[in-house]
């Protein structure tokens, strides 16, 4: 068993156009500032956008009788359509011999939503990214070749003989407003490092002098509200997390297959 990766985003690009004089800070502090705000707006926006690399061993899931769970008894007569759940939890009519489905015949279930396939294994082999693509959150091969292996020894090393594996980086491909907003964020730790003016909340509630009332926001509560105080990062949170999920959305039922995945 390999080790678990690392809590946190992976690989994410952002946009460091709007951080000003950033030839002036080290290559150090910039990374500094990127892992950061990559980090506090990943936990921010429930941890939905690409994840650090995991590898998977998958088992096949091809088109076969019977697939998913049909609600006329089987071997007695029925309607010329018989209604079923079929791998992706969708309700179909099925009105052929055998199991019915609009997915490509040769797939493979991932089990959640793929931002980025990095390489896929088939008897120890790298396959060409030209031969598969992902189908909502099936793996498909497309190039004519053999079919997925349908079961495998997850206890044998994927560089073996009827292995199959697939390196992915879990969740959502990050969208080009996350790449803004993760820089705007990463430019106020920068500014905070460098003991600069920043965008940062301050611990201040209140202030008044010469007949000016200064107002600032807690940390503490910017916090417990799931947003950071910078309106324009914000703005992205409140876009693509609304109600301050900690983690993505799932369905749960008796009726969804579980996906033939084992993480090694």
């Amino acid at each position: 068993m390999t080790t678990p990766p690392p809590p946190g985003p992976c690989s994410w690009t952002i946009d460091t156009g709007c951080i000003p004089n950033l030839a002036d800070y080290s290559a150090e502090d910039i990374e500094r500032a990127t892992v950061w705000a990559t980090f506090i707006l990943d936990g921010l926006t429930g941890h939905q956008f690409g994840q650090c690399p995991v590898t998977v061993r998958p088992c096949g899931d091809g088109c076969r009788a019977a697939s998913g769970y049909q609600t006329w008894p089987a071997g007695t007569p029925g309607p010329w359509m018989t209604p079923y759940i079929g791998s992706t939890g969708a309700w179909r009519n099925c009105m052929c011999g055998g199991g019915c489905s609009c997915l490509p015949a040769c797939r493979a279930l991932l089990g959640a939503p793929v931002a980025e396939i990095t390489e896929v294994k088939v008897n120890g082999l790298v396959l060409d990214p030209s031969a598969y693509v992902m189908v909502g959150q099936h793996l498909a091969r497309v190039d004519g070749g053999e079919c997925w292996p349908s079961c495998q020894d997850p206890a044998v090393p994927d560089t073996e003989d009827g292995t199959f594996s697939v390196t992915l980086q879990p969740g959502r491909l990050l969208p080009r407003a996350g790449e803004i907003a993760a820089g705007a964020l990463a430019a106020e730790f920068l500014k905070a490092c460098a003991g600069a003016a920043c965008g940062l909340p301050a611990q201040v509630a209140s202030l008044s002098r010469q007949g000016v009332d200064v107002e600032f926001v807690s940390p503490t509560d910017v916090l417990t509200d799931g947003l950071t105080g910078i309106r324009d990062v914000d703005l992205f949170v409140r876009a693509v997390n609304p109600s301050g999920l900690q983690r993505r959305s799932r369905v749960l039922s008796p009726d969804l297959p579980k996906a033939p995945v084992n993480y090694g």
